[in-house]
């Protein structure tokens, strides 16, 4: 049952007749008719019969009606409660920020913030994922983006989507990756990046589980820099396909065929600070921008 039906409902059975109800509601007779008859079909049961003056309610239509008008009142509620507790929020909230604004659709996040929950303050802070992650621990954030998994029960993680990792080299060494196996390929110099940065997680487990180490020549900490560094023919590197499209395109750099990492980026917040109002005004800002996300 859609409000847009109950309205027509309500208008036919207050002004009894498809002329009338239909101008109140700004629709045409002909498609008040049709959700008039779709209700009933949804309902199984007739709402209104046609006598010499118009419409007149059914038994079941008039038994109806009161329950339609609290069920829309009850609607117009929900929206004055929600613009007033909109209005209302109001505090610091401090928010931790990894990789690129456009990956985590940051822009788009305070531009919501800034329309449903003006008088709530937000500042940023940016870093790697262990580093933010690292701040929400110590209390210095209040949510934090973060790549990569987290099992901490007394922290709450809401997905927003999987990232992949791949492992990428120069155009130079594209023959020796298409026939490069693991040993090989961790024998070839590496790029570090800090601890507790996804990458570094990723590329230590990678080899790991298969029994072998790798060695590192230099480290970065941005992926602009570590695509540079690639390119140069300086180290192999581990980055997210999202952030590589254009450089495998123009064969900027090229991509070792034999694992595809996953990886989720998530937001994270205190499980105790849940029912914080400035960090319920995050989350529900949030489901605007990412509506696919869900806890963990």
């Amino acid at each position: 049952m859609e409000l847009h039906q109950l309205r027509a409902f309500l208008a036919v059975a207050r002004q009894g007749q498809l002329v009338r109800a239909a101008e109140q509601i700004h629709l045409t007779q002909s498609a008040l008719s049709k959700q008039i008859k779709s209700l009933e079909d949804e309902l199984g049961v007739l709402l209104f019969v046609r006598n010499p003056s118009g419409m007149a309610a059914t038994a079941a239509g008039r038994r109806l009606q009161p329950l339609a008008v609290h069920a829309l009142d009850a609607v117009q509620e929900i929206g004055t409660v929600a613009a007033s507790l909109r209005g209302t929020v109001s505090g610091p909230l401090r928010l931790g920020t990894i990789i690129d604004p456009e990956s985590i659709r940051l822009g788009a996040l305070l531009a919501a913030m800034v329309q449903f929950y003006p008088q709530v303050d937000v500042s940023l802070s940016h870093g790697i994922s262990g580093g933010v992650l690292q701040m929400l621990r110590a209390h210095e954030v209040d949510a934090c983006f973060f790549l990569g998994v987290v099992k901490d029960p007394d922290i709450a993680v809401r997905q927003l989507l999987m990232e992949h990792y791949v492992v990428i080299g120069p155009p130079g060494w594209e023959e020796r990756l298409r026939t490069a196996g693991w040993p090989e390929l961790a024998a070839m110099p590496w790029m570090a990046t800090p601890f507790g940065s996804s990458q570094h997680g990723l590329a230590t487990q990678m080899f790991a589980e298969r029994g072998l180490s790798y060695r590192t020549v230099v480290q970065a900490d941005q992926e602009a820099s570590m695509l540079e560094l690639v390119h140069t023919g300086v180290a192999l590197g581990l980055m997210r396909e999202r952030a590589l499209t254009q450089a495998l395109a123009t064969r900027h750099v090229v991509a070792w065929p034999g694992v595809r990492l996953r990886c989720p980026l998530s937001l994270l917040y205190r499980r105790a600070d849940e029912e914080s109002a400035t960090v319920q005004a995050l989350l529900s800002s949030l489901h605007e921008i990412w509506p696919e996300s869900e806890p963990d």
